[in-house]
């Protein structure tokens, strides 16, 4: 495969129709779709179709367009890498940070990095593990900083651990079951959830299917974070949430522990990346920032 062959199938999927993706381009419409259809040669499968609204991917060019794009990402971490040995462009960093992270320590991070690389340009996304997960996979974000239960990645992610985050079912001042002990008292409240392969309320429903527990049915999934802190501290709806809210100010002052007496499963902070693809030497110092200050 050839890097012209697959910046013109992104360019096909992200334009909508051969003829922008020639636009864009600067080339000839003939010479896209001779690109295309080498692709398809080479990996012996039909990869778009054409109607009169445009193009559509097949599966095969759904699952080649995720790994081009991982493909071109790569290749742009190496040409900022060498600009950037050799004093040219300054660099550029993309990461999904965890609420827990985002609303405690990111603000030292950024601080101690701007000091060191006082030109890079740095793109921060939500990091909860059902935006998180898709945000690595197609290459919009070089590595997140991400709670996760160990275990439960797929093969193609590794995360080197930061430091164990403790749960707890929290909610606001004054809730009804603001004192209560049991999980039965809690299973028919309504909650919040994240949901996802690997997330926490993922793997702990599917623990209490195994040990024959209840599981919540009023459940409101809520992915994003924004979102979910609002309606738990302004209404009835519970959320689990890492214990170490109750020492970030002032966020800390809007939610009560539940004094549940049943342990949660632990999560494991860390810095999650795609197995086997090596971070930026930009990408690579963020990284170590925040392990440094999130322990």
């Amino acid at each position: 495969m050839k890097d012209y062959q697959l910046k013109a199938l992104l360019q096909v999927v992200d334009s909508g129709s051969i003829r922008a993706a020639a636009r864009a381009l600067g080339i000839s419409q003939p010479a896209v779709t001779k690109a295309i259809r080498e692709l398809e040669a080479e990996v012996d499968a039909p990869l778009v179709h054409r109607s009169s609204r445009g193009v559509d991917l097949t599966e095969c060019g759904r699952q080649l367009t995720i790994r081009a794009r991982l493909v071109q990402a790569q290749l742009a971490m190496a040409r900022q890498d060498i600009r950037q040995l050799q004093g040219g462009q300054q660099a550029s960093v993309a990461v999904s940070v965890t609420p827990v992270v985002f609303m405690g320590a990111l603000p030292e991070v950024l601080r101690e990095f701007k000091r060191e690389m006082p030109q890079a340009q740095v793109r921060l996304f939500e990091g909860l593990m059902p935006l998180a997960l898709p945000q690595l996979r197609e290459g919009f974000v070089d590595f997140a900083v991400a709670a996760a239960v160990e275990g439960s990645l797929d093969s193609d992610l590794e995360l080197d651990p930061i430091a164990p985050i403790q749960m707890m079912v929290a909610c606001r001042p004054g809730h009804p079951l603001a004192r209560a002990t049991t999980w039965e008292e809690l299973v028919d409240a309504e909650w919040l959830v994240h949901r996802a392969p690997g997330s926490h309320h993922t793997v702990l429903f599917e623990r209490f299917v195994r040990e024959g527990l209840p599981v919540p049915e009023r459940l409101l999934e809520a992915n994003t974070f924004g979102v979910s802190w609002s309606l738990m501290t302004r209404s009835d709806l519970l959320l689990m949430l890492p214990e170490r809210f109750l020492s970030i100010e002032p966020y800390a002052r809007q939610i009560v522990r539940v004094p549940l007496r049943m342990e949660l499963p632990a999560l494991t902070l860390g810095i999650l990346k795609l197995r086997a693809s090596p971070l930026s030497l930009a990408a690579g110092r963020l990284a170590t920032l925040f392990q440094r200050y999130c322990r």
